[in-house]
């Protein structure tokens, strides 16, 4: 009897702790960044309808930076890069400002980064061919260094660069349509970047990487692809060499999706799970075994109706100091005579 209490006894003092279930993720705000102005490209009057692909960062300030492209439709040559900033951790956002803007040419993309007290954006611009460019900023985005142009021929960056355990800079670029996912990475704090990487499945598609660092210093990079799959890679040298691409069984649409790695090592990832080629609804995982096993999915954002022409998509994720997570993504409406997007965002907790 003793022996059986004493098993009893030690039964719950470790049965706690080792089959406690996962605190659930919870949404606790949700904000509209930015809402479109018009919804007739073709209206002179429309300058800030559509609104897509966006980026967020937490400043070294403490406050949220949110920046994306806007225009009257997608590539047209008005179109510039606007930023939106929330001083209470993006539970609301201030009036946009413009961040970028090559006049006459079509910028797009952009890809912010924080590295200790620096700031770093990325963008692509058709300025007058495709290529990647490069800001810093010292001050938490309140001034700019000019445009660096990076030789980057038919590429494009989308998702936030990180900053290595070394110390070390990487951002993900890509071929464009959906070809080759890749890196630049800085040796020497941003001041030169160096191309690594051209990861595809086998039938050539690598598009859209996003990248994390995870405790134990491999590199994690998702890939669209347009076979109804997130398919990945992982770099053990600091992102000089990638394996090759395998399947996550993540089922997804062609669509960007976001990772991210938490400062108690959780694996976040953002993404549209499809079937092809629908955008929608936006789900949220995570993992604690270094991208091995996925939780169940959280649904982030869905359509805000049953109707066709919507998509809840490009995504990406930022880890406010007290370990909440910011996320934005865009709301697009493409339907006859209307096409429109606006810029959402959300805080969420992961939980313990």
């Amino acid at each position: 009897m003793i022996a059986r209490l004493t098993l009893l006894l030690i039964l719950a003092l470790v049965l706690p702790a080792t089959l406690h279930a996962e605190s659930p993720i919870t949404i606790t705000d949700r904000a509209i960044v930015f809402r479109h102005t018009g919804t007739d490209p073709e209206d002179p009057a429309n300058t800030s309808g559509y609104n897509f692909g966006p980026s967020v960062a937490a400043l070294p300030d403490g406050r949220v930076m949110a920046a994306w492209f806007s225009s009257p439709s997608e590539g047209a040559n008005s179109q510039r890069l606007v930023q939106a900033f929330s001083s209470d951790g993006g539970r609301i956002w201030g009036a946009p400002t413009i961040l970028q803007d090559f006049e006459g040419a079509a910028d797009f993309d952009p890809a912010l980064f924080v590295a200790e007290k620096e700031t770093f954006l990325f963008f692509s611009a058709i300025h007058p061919k495709l290529d990647v460019y490069f800001r810093r900023s010292g001050d938490s985005a309140k001034t700019w260094t000019e445009p660096v142009k990076l030789d980057q021929p038919n590429h494009t960056t989308r998702s936030n660069g990180i900053r290595l355990s070394t110390g070390e800079l990487l951002v993900p670029l890509h071929l464009r349509g959906t070809k080759n996912g890749g890196v630049l990475k800085s040796r020497d704090g941003g001041t030169t970047w160096t191309r690594h990487g051209a990861v595809a499945n086998p039938e050539g598609q690598g598009g859209e990487p996003t990248i994390a660092e995870s405790k134990s210093g491999a590199i994690h990079m998702i890939l669209r692809t347009k076979d109804g799959q997130l398919w990945r890679s992982i770099s053990r040298d600091q992102g000089e060499t990638w394996s090759a691409a395998e399947k996550t069984g993540l089922a997804s649409t062609s669509s960007a999706s976001h990772l991210l790695c938490a400062r108690d090592g959780t694996l976040v990832l953002t993404y549209n799970p499809g079937p092809v080629p629908h955008r929608f609804p936006l789900l949220l995982r995570t993992s604690r075994d270094e991208g091995a096993t996925w939780s169940e999915p959280t649904l982030l954002a869905d359509r805000p109706e049953k109707a066709g022409g919507w998509s809840i998509c490009y995504p990406t994720l930022t880890e406010l100091a007290d370990g909440t997570l910011v996320a934005i993504w865009a709301q697009k409406k493409d339907s006859t005579g209307e096409l429109y997007s606006d810029i959402h965002s959300a805080r969420i907790s992961l939980g313990k």
